[in-house]
């Protein structure tokens, strides 16, 4: 069985998404100047304090899964990390 490697990445990504009335689907990311198609999204969820919410999302694209948040406030995306299986 290979080993798995988590990178802690941390930083600001470009993203092409979908946004729904109950859903966001994201089609694409571009990461140090590389696109990745989004082949499934695996997880979702929201975490909330008393003032803003974070939209965190596991995507896989390329054989690997990245972690992807959203800020509705900035309408920011970051690549939070990659874990390469």
């Amino acid at each position: 069985m290979g080993n798995i490697v988590r990178e802690e990445v941390g930083e600001r990504i470009r993203v092409l998404a979908s946004f729904g009335p109950a859903k966001i689907v994201i089609h694409f990311f571009n990461w140090r100047e590389r696109t990745y198609k989004v082949d499934s999204m695996n997880l979702f969820h929201i975490e909330k304090d008393a003032q803003h919410q974070i939209y965190n999302f596991a995507v896989s694209a390329v054989g690997n899964t990245y972690q992807l948040t959203f800020d509705p406030i900035t309408l920011e995306w970051q690549l939070k990390d990659v874990v390469d299986v």
